[in-house]
């Protein structure tokens, strides 16, 4: 790993069922980052089924679902395979969490448990502290709260984040509804409140999904506003703005190992761990 690498430190941050097109309209703050050339503003279709267990796999271990073979909501306790998070281990850099509990079973090949993981590491895996949420009502702003606490904790050269909010308002009101708008909108607010501090940090930050939200309360299949997800760059500094940014959510655990471990590589010759 060469020095530009380990001075690199990254936050992804994903925002569970967050459509492109309503972080468009109703992200205000990352809109004027992006309006003053300080972001790259894009979106990607998510892998198939637009599930979230799958997608999370999909995310972390850089395989679609058909390849990972978890292809539904309710394989718990099911391992995702060699991740993101140990080319990072390998590769002498450590990881923080603060994301559902679903996370921690693709991490610990074993089923969550509230009493006894709720602050679990993983230290074979790198990740030097977690914060495990098990409810799906848990706010977002307790859950930014919990990763910033890690983040002035364990100064991780990796922060994980996964807020369930829009995920949430999707299913109980619709894609379509004013409550998911508002989630999208308060998450916006919470990043007008953290991304400075991060930024003088050194950290930046790769704002995505794992899938969006149809109007009927749901999503998992091919439709555009099940499918397509917003990838927003928001680095640190503007030297770090014109880099390469993932194709498809395939793309992103080979995004964070050249960042990460060899930024003098593009994210298309960066190879991870095998699979």
């Amino acid at each position: 790993m060469n020095d530009g690498a380990r001075n690199n430190k990254l936050i992804v941050l994903l925002a569970d069922g967050l459509r492109a097109d309503t972080a468009r309209n109703y992200m205000g703050y990352a809109q004027a980052l992006n309006e003053a050339g300080r972001a790259q503003w894009r979106s990607l279709d998510c892998e198939l089924p637009s599930l979230s267990r799958p997608l999370y796999a999909t995310l972390i271990n850089g395989r679609t679902p058909l390849q990972h073979g978890i292809i539904g909501n309710v394989q718990a306790g099911v391992g995702a395979g060699p991740t993101l998070f140990d080319d990072l281990h390998a590769g002498g850099r450590r990881s923080a969490v603060a994301a559902y509990h679903w996370f921690y079973e693709l991490l610990a090949s074993e089923v969550y448990q509230p009493l006894r993981h709720r602050e679990a590491a993983l230290p074979a895996r790198g990740v030097s502290a977690g914060r495990w949420y098990f409810e799906d009502e848990y706010p977002d702003s307790h859950l930014l709260a919990d990763a910033e606490a890690l983040r002035q904790a364990y100064a991780p050269d990796l922060l994980w984040i996964h807020p369930m909010g829009p995920d949430l308002a999707g299913h109980l009101r619709g894609g379509d509804s004013a409550a998911y708008a508002m989630s999208a909108r308060k998450l916006d607010m919470l990043l007008a409140q953290l991304l400075p501090a991060w930024h003088a940090a050194g950290y930046d930050l790769l704002l995505t999904s794992d899938h969006g939200m149809h109007a009927d309360k749901m999503h998992g299949g091919p439709l555009a506003v099940e499918r397509q997800v917003p990838l927003v760059w928001l680095p640190s500094s503007t030297a770090n703005l014109d880099i390469t940014l993932p194709q498809s959510q395939l793309g992103l655990r080979a995004f964070v190992g050249q960042r990460l471990l060899n930024p003098a590589r593009s994210s298309a010759s960066w190879s991870p761990l095998p699979s």
